[in-house]
């Protein structure tokens, strides 16, 4: 009796109660009673599952051949230098803020991959998409009626008809859309997957969030949408291309047929306005009225002054901004912008530098998956799309230590990579 509890809580209870975590983690704090914002949904799952797990690590014991390798070494070492880094942190209640959420997002992606044996990529993969759709449809009616959820901050920027959904902000959303596009893309191409509702709900999700993507006039998002298309394009192989270049001409004669016909009463025009001056806003730097990209070019400029103060061992976990407050008349902004210049300045040059390396890791291992043409090739290439997105898209969120859609990717990626070894029999 007491082995088959074991059995079912490592098996069937843990995994079910994390599908719930994963799930929860799109909506944030919107699925909270808003005067226990704190509380809501995705944390408490997320506590059960410590719980769970503690008593499935007392029953069962570590097995540490699942944590062996180069990205656990790396990730419970830069949590040890986060800690570290208290000793000359000026405010050690920001350092300690972080700190909570480096370590919280660090074990959910040791998890992942810990409990991969136990888990499908199926049902994250309906997971994704399920959510996928449901910030769609708030993404439109914020459009539609100009009102927006509890925690959304765009009423206080004075926006109007622009979609945060169960995010903060524009930026925040935008950067959810790039992200999680290309697992939605492989949703639609999937040969594998007979499901034709499911396939052609991926379809026009991936259309419908074009439009959203635009209208959050999230310049860094452009561009990363470009860069996740052309790397799965790349990526994918001779039949996914064939299934793309179908979509995209049933997309195309679609958009043709609306804007031959002016069924669009002029938006098409409109958007390609938005675009052309978000675009050409790049290339401002006007100082007389700080602009945006001068803004980001001094929050550069002081980070890296910051860092050198320290000796490049990093202002400490959080402290970036307590360091940015001083020279907040210049900056207007006292979040970094960048969440690689945010890695630099807080955990400083090693931690980064071991920071791009793991990332590059996680590409080339999975480019071998996608190599190899396993049955997780296609999941490996919308990771690689979506990773490489972020490399551009990191630079639009204000602060992306605590957006666990991004925890999220590098999740989902360690855990393709054990379940590819599992399939090897390498465990």
């Amino acid at each position: 009796m007491e082995n088959a509890f074991r059995v079912k809580l490592k098996q069937q209870v843990i995994p079910a109660i994390l599908y719930l975590t994963f799930l929860s983690g799109f909506f944030g704090s919107t699925l909270a009673y808003p005067k226990l914002s704190y509380l809501f949904a995705y944390r408490i799952f997320l506590a059960f599952l410590f719980f769970l797990i503690f008593i499935d690590l007392m029953l069962n014991g570590i097995e540490l051949k699942s944590f062996l390798n180069f990205s656990t070494f790396f990730l419970i070492g830069w949590c040890a230098y986060s800690l570290l880094s208290f000793l000359w942190a000026q405010d050690v209640k920001s350092a300690a803020r972080d700190q909570v959420f480096l370590t919280i997002n660090i074990f959910v992606i040791l998890i992942f991959m810990y409990y991969s044996k136990y888990l499908r990529w199926d049902v994250f993969e309906n997971i994704m998409l399920i959510s996928f759709i449901i910030h769609l449809a708030v993404g439109y009616l914020e459009v539609v009626t100009d009102k927006h959820l509890w925690t959304s901050k765009v009423p206080l920027y004075n926006l109007h008809r622009t979609p945060s959904t169960f995010f903060a902000n524009p930026n925040d959303f935008a950067t959810y859309l790039v992200l999680y596009l290309p697992f939605i893309f492989a949703v639609a191409i999937n040969k594998s997957d007979n499901n034709f509702f499911k396939k052609w709900a991926a379809f026009l999700g991936a259309v419908l969030a074009i439009p959203l993507l635009i209208l959050t006039t999230s310049r860094a998002n452009y561009i990363g949408f470009l860069i996740a298309l052309f790397v799965y394009f790349l990526l994918a192989g001779k039949d996914q291309k064939k299934s793309l270049l179908q979509y995209g001409a049933i997309f195309s004669v679609f958009l043709v047929f609306i804007i031959g016909f002016r069924l669009d009463f002029g938006a098409f025009n409109k958007v390609v306005e938005m675009i052309k001056i978000q675009i050409s806003s790049l290339t401002d730097f006007s100082q007389t009225s700080l602009s945006s990209n001068v803004r980001r070019e001094l929050l550069v400029v002081y980070g890296l002054s910051f860092l050198y103060d320290y000796l490049f061992f990093g202002v400490g976990s959080g402290n970036s901004r307590v360091l940015m407050e001083k020279v907040k008349q210049y900056t207007v902004n006292v979040e970094l912008h960048n969440w690689f210049l945010d890695v630099l300045v807080s955990y400083g040059a090693v931690v980064f530098i071991l920071y791009l390396v793991w990332i590059f890791y996680l590409l080339y291992n999975l480019f071998k998956i996608r190599e190899k043409s396993s049955t997780l090739s296609l999941s490996a290439i919308s990771l690689m799309s979506s990773i490489s997105a972020f490399f551009i898209s990191s630079v639009s969120s204000s602060k992306m230590i605590e957006m666990r859609v991004m925890w999220f990717v590098f999740a989902l990626s360690l855990f393709v990579l054990a379940k590819t070894k599992e399939e090897k029999g390498e465990y």
